[in-house]
This record gives C-alpha cells, sequence and structure tokens, in this order.
C-alpha cells in the first residue's frame, strides 16, 4: 500500500466492507480496493455469531486484496456506537503570564482532562470548543494569546471485548497494525459542515439492526446513545402482522410509499418466483408505521436525555442505509419527534447515498489521521 492510500474496516450491523481509498480532488476519493460480506449483525453490543463475523471480515478483507492487489498491513476499523462510549469533561490549565498558545499545551489539556480512571479503550479525543482567558470560544486555540486553556472536550472509549476480538480476528489474517475509530464522530466531521457544527447538531443514524444518536459541537461530541432498532425490526413488524416471510417483508418495504394516497382495495404484490404474496396497501403502510414507531420512541429518549435548549430548534440530520431508501420515512419520523429531519449523505458522484456515510466517514478520518500523524513525524523527526 502506498503512503497516501489508507484501509478501512466498517463494522456494519448486517455486512461488513473493507475499503483502501486515497484522497482525490476536489474533496474526493480515489478507490482502490472494495470488498462485503454479509453476517448475522450485532445487538446490545453482542456479536450474534463471532465465527461467522470472522468469516466475513476475512471474506472482505480477501475481495479488497483481490481488487487492489496490495496486502493490508495497517487497517483503521471504525467502531459502532453500541461498542463506544462518549466521556466529556471540562478542564483548565493556567500559564504563569500570557504567551501565546502552543500544540503541546493543547495535548497538556487533554492528557489532564483524562483522569484514566474510564472503562474502556481510548480511541480518540476531540474539542467542543476552547476558551481563552479572555472569555473567547475558539474551536482552535493555537497561536492565540492567553495565560490560561480551558476545553471542553470529548473523549471517546471503544468496548474493550471488542477491540480484543477484532485485534485477534486480524491478526490471523496477517494484518499488523489496527487502529480504532469512532463511526459516529467520524460521519459527524464528514458529512455536517463546519459552520453548522459551530452550534450544536443532532446526528441520527439508523441502520439495519442498530441506530446511533449523537449531540455533536465544534470537532467533538457532548452525548451519544446507541440502540439496537433499526430497518429490520421495521421489517419484523411487517413480517408479524401480515404473517408473510422476512425476506417477502424486505421486499414489501421496498414497495411501500407511506406519504402515497391509496385506494382502500390496493395491493402490494411479491414473488420470489417459488411463492406469491398480495398483501393489503393499507395493512403494509401501518405494519411499517408500527415499526418505526418503536424507533421513534427511542429517539425521543434521547431527545430528552441529550437535549436542552442547545438542541431545542435544530433538526435531525438523518443517515444511515436503514430506513432512508424508505419513501415517506422521514415524513413520518418528523410528524412523531415533532423536529424537522432532513436527510444527510456523503457529497460524491455515484456514492452520494446515506447508506454510503458510515464508511466513507471512516475513510475520512483515517486519511486525516495518517496526515497528522505524517506531519507530527516531520516536526519531531
Amino acid at each position: 500500500m502506498n503512503l497516501k492510500s489508507v484501509a478501512v474496516l466498517y463494522v456494519g450491523s448486517s455486512a461488513v466492507t473493507a475499503l483502501t481509498g486515497e484522497r482525490g480532488v476536489n474533496k474526493t476519493f480515489v478507490f482502490k480496493g472494495l470488498g462485503s460480506a454479509k453476517y448475522d449483525g450485532y445487538a446490545d453490543a453482542q456479536f450474534f455469531d463471532p465465527a461467522a463475523l470472522k468469516e466475513a471480515v476475512f471474506s472482505a478483507l480477501d475481495e479488497m486484496e483481490r481488487s487492489c492487489g496490495v496486502r493490508t498491513k495497517e487497517l483503521f476499523v471504525g467502531v459502532p456506537g453500541e461498542f463506544s462510549r462518549l466521556v466529556t469533561r471540562r478542564y483548565l490549565i493556567s500559564f504563569q503570564r500570557k504567551r501565546k498558545i502552543y500544540p503541546a499545551d493543547v495535548e497538556l489539556l487533554y492528557d489532564k482532562g483524562y483522569n484514566g480512571e474510564e472503562d474502556g479503550e481510548l480511541i480518540r479525543r476531540s474539542s467542543v470548543y476552547y476558551i481563552t482567558s479572555d472569555k473567547r470560544r475558539i474551536i482552535d486555540p493555537v497561536g492565540m494569546i492567553s495565560d490560561s486553556l480551558e476545553g471542553y472536550l470529548s473523549y471517546f472509549f471503544a468496548d474493550t471485548r471488542f477491540c480484543e476480538l477484532f485485534r485477534n480476528i486480524l491478526a490471523e489474517y496477517g494484518v499488523k497494525k489496527v487502529n480504532f475509530l469512532p463511526v459516529s464522530l467520524a460521519e459527524a466531521l464528514y458529512l455536517i459542515p463546519s459552520e453548522v457544527r459551530d452550534e450544536y447538531a443532532i446526528l441520527l443514524d439508523i441502520g439495519y439492526i442498530s441506530t446511533t444518536f449523537s449531540v455533536v459541537c465544534g470537532n467533538g461530541a457532548v452525548y451519544q446513545s446507541a440502540f439496537s432498532r433499526g430497518g429490520g425490526h421495521v421489517a419484523a413488524a411487517v413480517c408479524d402482522k401480515l404473517g408473510v416471510p422476512f425476506k417477502a417483508a424486505e421486499a414489501i418495504l421496498r414497495k411501500v410509499n407511506l406519504s402515497s394516497l391509496d385506494d382502500p382495495d390496493s395491493r402490494i404484490e411479491y414473488s420470489d418466483g417459488k411463492e406469491s404474496y398480495t398483501v393489503s396497501a393499507r395493512d403494509a403502510k401501518e405494519s411499517v408505521k408500527e415499526g418505526l414507531d418503536l424507533i421513534c420512541e427511542e429517539i425521543s429518549r434521547c431527545l430528552e436525555e441529550g437535549g436542552g435548549r442547545n438542541i431545542e430548534y435544530k433538526p435531525v440530520l438523518l443517515t444511515g442505509g436503514g430506513i432512508t431508501s424508505l419513501r415517506g420515512a422521514r415524513e413520518h419520523i418528523s410528524g412523531r419527534l415533532n423536529k424537522v429531519v432532513e436527510i444527510v449523505a456523503p457529497k460524491l458522484p455515484y456514492y452520494n447515498k446515506p447508506a454510503q456515510s458510515p464508511l466513507l466517514s471512516i475513510l475520512d478520518m483515517a486519511l486525516k489521521t495518517k496526515r497528522e500523524r505524517s506531519l507530527f513525524a516531520k516536526l519531531f523527526y
């Protein structure tokens, strides 16, 4: 792998995807290799079948390496919301006199703010904002003149069992170095413009089985909660209420439009080549709404826990592949939450789908991390 490329692994709740890429022009990417494999997923921070997960990871990496023709020596693994935890800290350091703030001062602030007593493995630290002695709230304090530096800091911790599991899997595959990145923060920094993040913003990633709710500000986050509800649970609600197989329920979801006005006798048909199923369009809609309402109940809880005046009038920025392709789902969620809901996705040709958000966000953060490490090495060595 050349010095400009990185390899990343996205652990979704229905599939794992491996990608090798580098930075292109105008904030685009150049993809070198891609591989994906489905598996059973996870719930409540537990993988249903670790052995199947291992097979899926090996399969995705094999496919990626065949397409790019390079063995993977270093890999950045995105840690899903269910396996990561956010801790926020406010900390102040003082100087003997007013002077210029240096990067080493920022590092010291982070080190002092983290007491080392948290459970899990520290994988990322970032700032919501900094405050200088003249009470200015700033995003980057380096170069400012002050006799103190206060930080509102975010620390992301990964579940120790998650890290150990993937280190063991990847070591067996032959990957020599493994880095872990928080998916929720990667998505926030990649999908939400900095001018929007200067104030508080709400990011909601609804996946197939798992959903992550985040309140972000600046370059950090102030609240995060993940729960095991997603698009697969909506399909399960259709399956239970209409009495059709799960595969048929997923196909019916793709045909439902919650915003349409259907005749009472309207039907939705599905055939898998062996069996045919016909259901009432009205019943299908009601079952889909019931599934979405279960997700909305959890989102409402998150809004209450992580809310306050800072996000009272902020829109919910929705991404992920769980329900964004379901026609009318955004409007239904907006009505249930009584909040504006906007869909956000990567601004890339052919990859501008919300389902691509986690993978490309991890790639973006991995490329920035590699660049920062390279600059650090040049400065100090």
